[in-house]
């Protein structure tokens, strides 16, 4: 099971948990997030999403409409995508993007 091909990486998909979290934040995240600075290269440079969904994150018209098609995808990636996208927010080096991975974080373990 160290297999790294991408089969393996979604066959065990995101935890209720980590969704629900996604689902509670998901109007602040939308509204507060870009993902084009520096998310969404972390999580492709990570394989957490592909080429072709990137580029469609990418066709979207606002920054909005792009964050809100990565929110929407993300629940459908491998288990560990909750982690990487915070792992994400904090390394984009924006204020905003880090008080969120901390939200994002404190509403797992407090529910």
């Amino acid at each position: 099971a160290t297999a790294q091909s991408s089969s393996t990486l979604t066959a065990v998909p995101m935890s209720d948990l980590h969704r629900s979290v996604l689902l509670q934040c998901y109007v602040e995240l939308k509204s507060s997030v870009n993902v084009e600075d520096h998310v969404l290269d972390y999580l492709y440079s990570k394989s957490v999403i592909s080429k072709p969904l990137r580029d469609r994150i990418r066709d979207c018209a606002t920054p909005e409409s792009r964050t809100g098609l990565l929110l929407d995808e993300l629940p459908s990636c491998r288990a560990s995508a909750f982690r990487e996208f915070i792992e994400a927010l904090n390394a984009s080096k924006v204020t905003a993007h880090q008080k969120l991975a901390k939200k994002l974080l404190e509403v797992a373990e407090n529910g």
